[in-house]
C-alpha cells in the first residue's frame, strides 16, 4: 500500500512540475503560426516519422511543455514552397518558410538521443511577450536517407548574428 502511496505522489509531482514548466514558457509564443489557406507547391515529402518534441534552440534539454509542442507523437513531415507542416496526431505546426533558419541532424534533442545524428531538427523562430525565440523542432524519420535533401532547406529567416537576435540559451551563445 505505501509503494502505491508513494508512486501516485511522484506523479502528481511530475504532473505539477510539467504544469509550472508550461506556466513559465507562456511568454515564449503568444500562438504558432496558422496553416495557410496556399501552402504552395510540396518539395519534399510527405516523410512520416516521429515528432520528437522541441526546445529552446541551443540547449538540447529544453524542452518545451506547451502545447502542442510539448508531447512526442506519431506525425507527417511535409516541405512546401511556404514553409514546413507536421502534421501530429492531434494537432498541425506550421513553420513559415518566413522564419524558418535552417534544418540539420542532431544527435540529441528533448531529452532524445539516436546514434549518428538521426533526429532532424528544423530550427526557427517565433514571436512571443518575451520578443522573438529561436525553436529547435526534431523530427525523426522512418526514412533517414532522404535527411541530406532536409538539410539543403534554408528559410529566409535572417541569421540570428543582429543585436536584437532572437532568445536561445547561453550555452549555444559561447
Amino acid at each position: 500500500m505505501g509503494v502505491i502511496v508513494v508512486f501516485l505522489g511522484l506523479l502528481g509531482l511530475m504532473a505539477w512540475g510539467w504544469r509550472n514548466r508550461s506556466r513559465s514558457q507562456a511568454g515564449l509564443f503568444d500562438t504558432l503560426p496558422e496553416v495557410p489557406a496556399e501552402t504552395g507547391d510540396v518539395v519534399l515529402g510527405p516523410l512520416t516519422g516521429v515528432y520528437i518534441g522541441s526546445t529552446v534552440a541551443g540547449d538540447w534539454q529544453a524542452r518545451i511543455a506547451r502545447a502542442p509542442l510539448g508531447h512526442r507523437s506519431a506525425a507527417t513531415l511535409t516541405a512546401f514552397t511556404g514553409g514546413l507542416r507536421l502534421d501530429l496526431a492531434d494537432a498541425t505546426v506550421w513553420i513559415p518558410r518566413a522564419d524558418l533558419v535552417d534544418v540539420r541532424r542532431a544527435s540529441a534533442l528533448a531529452n532524445k538521443t539516436v546514434p549518428g545524428g538521426g533526429i532532424l531538427v528544423a530550427r526557427w523562430q517565433v514571436d512571443g511577450h518575451d520578443g522573438p525565440t529561436l525553436i529547435d523542432s526534431g523530427f525523426r524519420a522512418d526514412d533517414k536517407d532522404s535527411y541530406p535533401r532536409w538539410e539543403a532547406l534554408r528559410g529566409d529567416a535572417a541569421p540570428p548574428t543582429r543585436p536584437d537576435t532572437p532568445r536561445s540559451t547561453t550555452e549555444e551563445n559561447k
